[in-house]
């Protein structure tokens, strides 16, 4: 019996090792030294022009300065030895993505892994979708938790931590930790009674004072943002359209702006939209289920965030092909349900058609699948959004969202060097941002293959 748990704990550590292999060799790498990007076609400012031959210095893991022409070592006045060249010449450089909605500890599968699964299987999973995140271009995410996942909550803030403290590779990661939910709304799985008794629902709450509570409670155990389910589940046979009062929407959103946390309500109903809006949200996640008024209620400062590539994964395109998505194994029902939200125009172009320029990406990776978090880009543009406007989602608007404009967003002075590169351009041909050839996180590089690349400078700006 021992052996069998030194062997189990001797493969944990390899896994352990493996994980961190690639983040310690990174920052051996680069880390320390002046870096010179020389960028043939940079967007510096989605949305601004983008600029040709340009370099980007960075020092520790801020950008310095951005300047007209390749610079040399001896051009910043630093030892050559001290200064590493990374040539970008050939390539497409924009700021790292941000993803405002992923579920690290989840899989898309059938049961799911909230019982089979302990904290340190967790706490891999986790990591190894972080490493995923990371490589496919996205250097910042918000994980929006599970309820009913012993262990989930600890294991994305040990990832988080790890990785701010450079032992993992993986995004920034903002985490919600376990969203605020009323009674029977949790979108949790439905186990026994004894099973259910086991597992921690202070999260839950039922008036205005108990729904205080539970977001004090969420930031006392490390939540760096707020999430709560204002409406019902969309895998539930009759979803509730509002989740819960307007006066506890309201004791949320004012008790997380108090304690310095913005809020995402996280529903797909018009009625517990025009709620959050109605409370001061600051994020309306999902909004599958949007109504004609519900794009004239946002204003100037509440965010929409909503995917569509992982709904078109979910389902087939008929009827006839509806169990050969992604989530065939669900009652027919519920199939159903998405093949509608399929078949309707989706919340996020909806939106921008409105008028809406408040729009942040959120790939919902974890209920979908993991490696294509990029796989809105090219529906937004499929669906009548400028391939710009498209980019601007998970760059300036969501960095503005996080209220992180300062910090991540856009290659600029002063910021934090989040850059990634592909090998065409992103405004002809969106869905490039799918193949990701450079990708750096905090001045440090984690991914690096640019063999064969068009030639920007042909590109006019």
């Amino acid at each position: 019996m021992r052996k069998r748990r030194d062997k189990g704990f001797t493969r944990w550590l390899l896994v352990l090792a493996f994980l961190l292999a690639p983040a310690l060799y990174a920052a051996e790498l680069v880390g320390g030294k002046i870096k010179i990007i020389h960028a043939g076609w940079l967007l510096a400012v989605p949305g601004e022009v983008p600029l040709l031959r340009h370099s980007i210095v960075i020092d520790n893991n801020r950008i310095s300065q951005i300047t007209n022409g390749y610079l040399i070592p001896e051009d910043i006045d630093a030892a050559e030895h001290s200064v590493q060249v990374i040539d970008l010449s050939h390539a497409y450089v924009l700021p790292g993505l941000i993803d405002a909605h992923v579920h690290l500890t989840s899989t898309p599968r059938k049961g799911g892994l909230a019982l089979s699964s302990t904290e340190a299987d967790l706490t891999l999973i986790a990591a190894r979708h972080a490493r995923q995140t990371l490589l496919t271009g996205f250097t910042t995410v918000v994980d929006l938790g599970n309820v009913g996942v012993p262990g989930s909550e600890r294991a994305v803030f040990a990832v988080r931590d790890a990785v701010l403290k450079g032992q993992l590779p993986g995004p920034r990661i903002l985490a919600a930790g376990t969203p605020i939910t009323a009674t029977g709304m949790e979108r949790a799985i439905n186990y026994r009674d004894k099973v259910m008794t086991t597992l921690d629902f202070r999260s839950v709450c039922n008036d205005v004072r108990d729904c205080r509570r539970a977001v004090r409670h969420q930031v006392k155990k490390g939540s760096d943002i707020i999430v709560f389910y204002n409406t019902g589940s969309l895998l539930a046979q009759n979803p509730a359209p509002q989740a819960m009062t307007d006066t506890e929407m309201q004791a949320i959103v004012e008790t997380a702006h108090a304690l310095g946390r913005k809020v995402i309500a996280d529903g797909h109903h018009a009625q517990g939209i025009a709620a959050a809006i109605r409370a001061g949200v600051d994020i309306i996640d999902s909004a599958h289920l949007y109504d004609e008024h519900t794009f004239q209620l946002f204003n100037g400062h509440t965010f929409l965030q909503s995917h569509i590539y992982g709904v078109v994964q979910a389902v087939g395109g008929s009827r006839e092909t509806l169990h050969v998505g992604l989530w065939s194994w669900l009652p027919g029902s519920i199939l159903e349900r998405f093949l509608a939200i399929r078949q309707r125009p989706f919340a996020m172009t909806q939106g921008y058609a409105a008028g809406i320029r408040n729009l942040s990406y959120a790939s919902d990776a974890g209920v979908y699948t993991w490696g294509n978090n990029a796989g809105d880009f090219k529906e937004f543009v499929a669906r009548g959004m400028p391939a710009i406007e498209a980019i601007k989602t998970a760059t300036v608007n969501s960095a503005r969202m996080l209220g992180l404009e300062r910090e991540l967003g856009s290659i600029e002075a002063g910021k934090v060097a989040d850059i990634i590169a592909v090998g065409s351009n992103p405004i002809d041909d969106v869905a490039t941002l799918m193949q990701m050839k450079f990708v750096m996180r905090s001045g440090v590089i984690y991914s690096h293959h640019l063999n064969k690349m068009a030639n920007p400078e042909v590109d006019s700006p």
